[in-house]
């Protein structure tokens, strides 16, 4: 799969990750539904008054979602992010787009071999420029750095 498929399929991913966060509903199900609905349609371009291909890997994604179910059903995930995180505002409150990008970082962080993590993570920080500032991308590049640097050891 080329590199620009995969960071397609991971905004993607992220937007089923803030939709799970959103209404609580079942992530399969959600999967599901978005694929069947999104894959190869066309949307709106903004910049052109014109339509673009709406693309990723159903194949991938579908990976993608089994690693967030996973690390979202370990017990300790909350902590994991939280005892990183050194003032009063705690993930649970945090925006839920960037809950949903650093969640989305972490889940497959934990499944990508160390030579890849670094690459992984610069496409989720290109990917995340679509849908955050960037004061809010500084806020989750430090903490999702220091929570993967945690993984590693």
């Amino acid at each position: 799969m080329n590199n620009r498929l995969k960071s397609k399929t991971r905004l993607s991913f992220i937007q089923i990750i803030f939709q799970h966060l959103s209404t609580k509903n079942d992530i399969t199900e959600i999967f599901n539904i978005f694929d069947k609905s999104y894959k190869s349609t066309f949307v709106d371009n903004f910049n052109n008054n014109s339509k673009i291909k709406f693309e990723f890997n159903s194949n991938f994604l579908k990976k993608l979602v089994n690693f967030y179910l996973q690390f979202i059903s370990a017990e300790n995930y909350l902590h994991s992010i939280n005892k990183h995180i050194d003032f009063d505002r705690k993930f649970e409150k945090w925006d839920i787009i960037n809950q949903s990008i650093l969640l989305a970082v972490l889940s497959e962080i934990k499944h990508t071999e160390i030579s890849k993590i670094k690459i992984t993570f610069n496409d989720y920080l290109d990917v995340s420029k679509f849908f955050i500032g960037k004061s809010d991308l500084n806020f989750i590049n430090g903490v999702a750095d220091i929570v993967i640097n945690d993984f590693r050891k």
